[in-house]
């Protein structure tokens, strides 16, 4: 960082104004050989994975020499709390140059193995769900509150909309819905079973 001072004399309306320029403060990359070590262990722990260590590390440092002339003009006593405050931004933030060149691409799923596949018959899955016609048979059979509730939650798709038409609170509106909707998983089952 250039730093100026300004020494001014007044003589009758004269002024002699001298320009001092101090090199006070070292540059980054001065800086990051310096304090390799500590920055590297700020690294650790922030980003817990091994493998990602060493990448936000270079990122973080390839980001912070491509811009020079601001990350000289912060004081050597702030650059450690600058430094750390770009790794966490860089590692947190799921806009950043590190998530979008290092984490973005790395595959997190594992590939299906074929010998584990293997002996298998691909098989269709399928499920038995009733019909409408059954739904009306079993709820004829419920007391009116709750299949008239349930009907009018079939009709308009959300126990908020049945909670504002019927003035019943919507966790009591969710409440019944729900056991009734179990009844009728149970008779499903016994249907099934049978």
């Amino acid at each position: 960082m250039v730093g100026v001072f300004y020494f001014a004399m007044s003589k009758k309306r004269t002024m002699v104004i001298f320009i001092i320029r101090y090199y006070l403060v070292m540059t980054f990359f001065e800086w990051i050989n310096t304090h390799n070590k500590e920055a590297m262990d700020k690294v650790r722990n922030i980003c817990k994975d091994p493998n990602q260590q060493d990448d936000l590390f270079q990122s973080v440092v390839e980001q912070l020499l491509s811009k020079p002339k601001k990350i000289n003009e912060i004081p050597d006593s702030q650059k450690m709390y600058y430094f750390i405050r770009v790794i966490r931004n860089n590692f947190n933030s799921n806009t950043s140059y590190y998530h979008k060149v290092y984490r973005k691409n790395q595959n997190h799923h594992t590939p299906l193995l074929e010998d584990i596949t293997e002996g298998f018959a691909d098989e269709e899955y399928t499920e038995t769900i009733p019909d409408m016609k059954w739904v009306h048979k079993q709820l004829e059979t419920f007391d009116w509150f709750d299949r008239d509730l349930f009907l009018l939650w079939l009709e308009m798709g959300t126990l908020t909309n049945v909670s504002k038409q019927t003035q019943i609170p919507l966790n009591s509106v969710g409440r019944y819905i729900n056991k009734t909707k179990k009844k009728l998983q149970e008779l499903w089952q016994r249907e099934l079973g049978n």
